[in-house]
């Protein structure tokens, strides 16, 4: 009886080690695998930002151009204004209204 007792014993400690060592084995491949995962997010997510960067970075340059664009139209009108001979008379002649729809045209 007390060989039974203490081969169930050792059986119960042998099943729990392996148990336990399995368990272990697979929680630690567990945390691997989150950890990759994780690493693997944060990469794709970096580089979409690094991206994002880029674009909001040539939307930028592109207006700068636009305003640019719009000062050196605003100055050359301003500069056609001063030059016109009949600027002193009241309302808008054909010249200044030619310079006005120039001047709020929208650009395609």
């Amino acid at each position: 009886m007390r060989s039974r007792l203490m081969w169930a014993a050792g059986c119960a400690v042998a099943l729990a080690l392996a148990v336990w060592l399995v368990w272990d084995h697979g929680y630690d491949a567990g945390k691997a695998a989150e950890a990759a995962r994780n690493e693997a997010e944060r990469i794709k997510r970096q580089q979409e930002l690094f991206d994002l960067a880029d674009r909001l970075s040539e939307r930028e340059a592109e207006l700068e151009r636009y305003r640019d664009a719009q000062d050196a139209l605003s100055q050359e009108l301003e500069d056609a204004a001063r030059a016109d001979p009949d600027n002193a008379r009241p309302g808008i002649g054909f010249d200044g209204l030619r310079r006005l729809e120039r001047r709020w045209r929208v650009a395609p």
